[in-house]
Formats: structure tokens, sequence, C-alpha cells
């Protein structure tokens, strides 16, 4: 009996040593810390400490070199449990993309493991984990954006080493970078001795738009690529539409070689685009570039780099178009080719301008509308320029005399003389139209003879009109009146018995004769030879008077606003003189500025530019602004560029990117 209860005893004692032995034991200390990091677990299955996970992966690690020790310890300091599951499947790889993309890396490891292991396959060196480093910010702000996610892990993962070495040198270059891998990075080592002129290409880089895709900034490598120096000298100077003149222009300006400054050069490519490109259309380059040469050569630069269309004048009409600038400045070529389609009134036009230079570029822009005055033109050619010249001077006396407040007597039988004879050109055009260019020759002499002062002169001139068959003009029968009305007073003085009347009378006669006939040539020469001031600001009366008619009829100001702009632009020195300011100008400009000038030009080389749109993107729920300050210009671009850091223009470039990559739905 005693036997059977020991062994019943025994084998209660057995359960229970066996029972307590299959439960797991519980420490005596402090219960074991949360891992961290958001993404951990917390099951009530026991696991290691982070202490003893530090251990186990240094263990792991204890004959590796101490920059893969100095990794593992930190990265298992910090994550715990999430860093030893990732070492245990991405190996020290993953450990390095957790270390640099921090949460991130996290999130895509238990969101995106794809993704993950993707980016833990492009870190095979130091330079492919600085990439991810300068970009974990921009990582994060993506978090909850799949598709520019998923686009932007595909596009890093297939970066070769030496590009991922040039995007962790230059971070906000990475844009572009995976816009063209290879064409950047070649420009980029290839520019690498010289860091001034490299950050002056990135620039020019970061303007070209990404948006549309990789082929304007392909345009763009290809001009550097054909013109390197070329090209960042024409940016410095001209800015993006010096570039885009080099992109359009490089053989031409390459052959002009020496023969002109680049910034001249420049000018004149720019001011006479459209020419070139339709000489381009058939001529070789090197020829066009013989034009600019001879330009050069002739001492016209400023002329032709005023007018859009002085080349074509100095190519197509040849010596006389050349001395029709060198006299009436560039504003010629406008008149000829803009009033003047037929090629006979072209070709006279040009003789007259090459004559007479000033006057006759006012004249032809005044009466270019008027049929009587075509016609006139195409008969006598440059003679008819100084007789309407002069004529078209009395209604600026006219207006001289009528501003002044206290006019003496002479001056007011003046007024009403010229009042009364209604000179103007008009009406010396119909003379010429109906009567012959004879019928006005003497108005084109400009030296007042003594017999024109004798008593009666201007009565006999009016009969010997009549007698030859002339139809008299209103300023011969005014002048013939005037006359007239003096002799009477002379008869009337001699049969008072006072010739002191008589004498005074004469003298009168004389002195009203003289101020109003010298009055009007003086005024005539004034516009004829040396006041170009005169002849531009009568010019410019007339196109703003035409100007105004145009808006007037479309019920816009647009006209007269580009008219003011135009003589704004005269009053600075002209089109040329102002583009020779430029490099002052460029420093103070904003992007926007920049962008918005040189668009045309740009869109002209097949280079399309960025918006500087500010970029919104959300960081836990909240908006988050990226916006280049509307003040910022050329120095901070260049800055961005190189900085160590990534900055709003790599995140702005990269979000054009991803949208050029997007399915076109989105």
């Amino acid at each position: 009996m005693k036997r059977t209860f020991a062994v019943v005893a025994f084998l209660a004692c057995l359960g229970a040593l066996l029972k307590l032995a299959a439960r797991p034991m519980v420490p005596s200390g402090p219960p074991p810390r949360a891992t961290v990091g958001p993404l951990a677990t917390n099951s009530g299955a026991a696991g290691l400490t982070d202490g003893a996970t530090t251990r186990a992966l240094l263990r792991k690690y204890r004959h590796a070199e101490p920059r893969v020790r100095d990794l593992v310890e930190r990265v298992a300091d910090r994550f715990g449990r999430n860093a030893e599951a990732i070492e245990r499947t991405d190996g020290i790889r993953g450990l390095t993309l957790l270390d640099r993309l921090d949460l991130e890396a996290l999130f895509l490891y238990e969101k995106y493991p794809t993704e993950f292991h993707r980016l833990r396959a492009v870190i095979g060196g130091e330079a492919a984990a600085d990439v991810l480093l300068h970009w974990r910010e921009y990582f994060g702000l993506k978090r909850g954006d799949e598709t520019d996610r998923g686009t932007l892990v595909a596009e890093l993962s297939t970066l070769s080493p030496a590009q991922q070495r040039v995007a962790s040198r230059y971070p906000n270059a990475l844009p572009l970078i995976l816009a063209d891998p290879q064409g950047v990075t070649a420009m980029i080592e290839r520019m690498a001795d010289d860091p001034v002129g490299l950050a002056d290409a990135l620039t020019v880089l970061n303007f070209v738009s990404l948006e549309p895709g990789a082929s304007d900034l392909r345009s763009a490598l290809r001009t550097f690529d054909d013109h390197g120096p070329m090209a960042l000298e024409a940016f410095r100077r001209q800015g993006l539409e010096g570039f885009a003149l080099v992109s359009l222009y490089g053989p031409v300006l390459e052959a002009v070689g020496g023969a002109l400054p680049l910034d001249q050069s420049l000018i004149l490519a720019r001011v006479n685009a459209d020419y070139l490109d339709e000489l381009l259309r058939t001529h070789r380059p090197e020829t066009v570039a013989g034009h600019l040469r001879h330009v050069a050569a002739a001492g016209l630069v400023e002329a032709v780099g005023g007018s859009p269309q002085a080349l074509r004048l100095v190519v197509e009409e040849g010596e006389p178009g050349e001395r029709a600038l060198k006299k009436a400045g560039c504003d010629a070529a406008q008149v000829v080719f803009g009033d003047f389609a037929d090629s006979t009134l072209r070709r006279q036009a040009v003789n007259a301008l090459a004559t007479h230079g000033l006057m006759a570029l006012a004249i032809l822009d005044k009466y270019a509308s008027d049929p009587d005055f075509r016609d006139v033109l195409r008969a006598h050619g440059a003679a008819v320029i100084p007789p309407i010249a002069q004529a078209d001077a009395g209604p600026e006396t006219l207006a001289y005399l009528q501003a002044k407040s206290r006019r003496s007597f002479t001056e007011s039988m003046a007024l009403a003389a010229l009042f009364a004879a209604g000179e103007n050109g008009q009406a010396v055009i119909r003379t010429i139209r109906n009567d012959g260019l004879e019928r006005v020759a003497q108005l084109n002499d400009g030296v007042i003879r003594c017999y024109q002062f004798l008593p009666l002169y201007d009565v006999i001139h009016l009969g010997n009109v009549l007698r030859q068959g002339y139809a008299p003009t209103s300023g011969e029968m005014a002048w013939a009146v005037v006359d007239g009305c003096f002799v009477v007073a002379d008869v009337l003085s001699l049969a008072a018995v006072q010739p002191e009347g008589v004498l005074a009378a004469e003298a009168i006669r004389s002195e009203v004769t003289g101020a109003v006939r010298q009055g009007v040539r003086s005024a005539g020469r004034e516009l004829a030879e040396t006041s170009g001031e005169s002849a531009g600001k009568a010019l410019t009366r007339h196109q703003a008077g035409n100007g105004l008619e145009q808006a007037a009829a479309q019920g816009t100001l647009a006209v007269s606003d580009r008219l003011a702009r135009w003589w704004t632009v005269r009053s600075a020195g002209g089109v040329y003189q102002v583009l020779r300011r430029l490099p002052e100008a460029l420093p103070q400009l904003s992007l926007g500025q920049i962008t918005h000038m040189a668009e045309p030009l740009c869109a002209r080389a097949g280079i399309r530019l960025t918006t500087w749109r500010p970029v919104r993107l959300l960081r836990e729920g909240t908006e988050v602004l990226f916006r280049i300050p509307p003040e910022r210009g050329l120095k901070y671009l260049a800055a961005q560029t190189l900085q160590a850091g990534v900055g709003v223009v790599g995140i702005q470039k990269m979000e054009e990117h991803l949208r050029s990559r997007r399915p076109k739905s989105l």
C-alpha cells in the first residue's frame, strides 16, 4: 500500500515538473522597451530586446570593416526588430537603404516591398546612398502618390554607377539626369573642370521644361555639344535668347568668326531672325555669314541691328540700300518694305532715301498711302521729295506762329499770309500730278532772290502762271493779293505826297515776304539736313495718328501702346543700343521675366521653357508649398543648381519630369 502511494506521488510530481518546464521563462526585470518605428508590431509573443538585437547583428558582422559595423550598430539601435527583419531579407544593402531613407524605407518595406527591393538593388555604393539621402524628404512627400513614387523608384534603379555619382555630387540635377541620363551625365563630366561654365550650363538646362518630355532637353544638349563655349558666352551676354540664337544660327555665327564681336553678331541675328531663316532655306550658312561680315565692313552694324528689315535692305537693294541706311537710319528699311510692296515704287523709295535721307523718310512715311503721291513718286522718283517737303513745312511754320502769345506786326502779317496761302504737301503733290514737276521746280530752290521782293513780283508771277495755262495754287493767289494790297498802299501814299509811307510799306512788305518764305525754307532745310529728331518726331506723329485711327476702328489701344513702346526704345538710343545693354539688365530680372522675354525665340529653336509654377505637396495631410520668390533671378537659380542639398528648383524640376511620365489619363 505504501509503495502504491509513493508511486502516485512520484508521478504527480513528475507531471508538475514537466508542466513547469514547458512554460516560458519571464524575466525578473522591467518589461522590454517597445520597438522604434511606427510600423513595428506588438504581438504577445516574446522576442529579443533592442540591446539583444544590436548585439546579435554586431556579432554577425564582427569581422566586417568598421564602416559596416558602424552602420549596423546605428540602424539596430534606432529600428530594433525592423532592422533585423530588413537585414534578414535584404542584407547590408537593405540596412544602408534604411539608414538613408529612414521611416520612408520602413513604409516601403511594409507597404511596397517590390519598390523597396528595387531601391535596395540600387545601393551598390556610397553615391547611390547619398542620392537617396538628399531626396529623402521628397520621398516622404510622395508617400501617398503611388504613380509618381513608383516611377521615381523604377527610374532610379536604372541609373548606372557613373550617373549615380553625378547625381550624388549635384543632387538638384537628378531630374535632368532622369530625363536624359546619358546626355546630361556626359555634359557634366565633360565640364567638371570648369565649375563656372558648368553652373551656367545647368542653369540653362533648368530653364528647359521637362513636362513635355526629354525632347526639348536634348535640343539644348545638342547645342552644348556642337557649340559649347559659344553657347555659354551667348547666354552670359544675351540670356536665354542668346543661347537660342546659337541653337538656331550656330553655323552662321561660327562662320562669321572674328569679323564681328559675338555680342554684335547676336544682336544682328536676333533683330533679323526672320530674314536669316528665309536666307538659310536657299543659301549655305557661309553665304549668310558673308552678308553679316559685309555689314560690319560697311559700318552698318548699328543700323542693321536696329530694324528687322535692315539686312534685307542691304542684301536686296545693294549700294543704294546701304546709302539709305546711312542717311536715313534704321527706320528706312521699315518704310521701304512696310509701305511699298510694288517693286518700282520700292526702288524709287530706296533712291529717295539714299539721296535725301531724313527728309525722304518723313515724306515717304507720311504720304505712302496717298494714291497721288504714289503716282508722282513712280513717275518722277526722288526729285519729288524736296518740293513736297518744303511745302509740307508750311503747316509747321503756321503752327509755330499760332502758338506765340505775343506776335509782332510782321509775324501777324506772316500768319495771315500763310493761313490764306494754305501751302502744304498735298497741294504740291496734286500740282505735280496735274502739271508736272517743272511747275514746282522753284520750290526746290532754297535761295531767296532779291527780285522776289520787288513790287508786283507775285502779281506778275501769277500772270505768268495763267499765261502758261496752269491753274494757280492757293498760295500763288494769296501772295498776289498781298502783293497787290501793298502796291495799292504805295499808290495812295504817293498820291498824298508821302514818299515816307511808300518806304514804310515796302519795308513791311519785304519783311513779311522774307519772314514767311525764309521760315518755310528753314523748316524744310531742318527736315532735309541735320535734324534727325525733327524728322523722327514727324514720323512718330504720323504713325501715332494712323495707329489711333486703327485703334478706334478696332476698339482697342493696342496699336498706340505699341507705338509708345517703339518711341521709348528710340528715346533710349534704338533697338541696337538697348540690346547692347542687356547684360546689365539680366541680373535685375526675375526668372519669370527672363522666361517671358525669351519664350518666342526659344520656341523657334524648339525649346519650351518652364513656367515656374508653385508646387503643392502633402505632408501628413498638410499642404506644403514650394515656391520660388518672384524677385529671384539667375543668381538664385545658379546657386540652387550647385548647392549640396535639394532645393525648391530641384523639387520643381522633379515634378515636371514626373508629370511627363504620368499616364495621359492622369
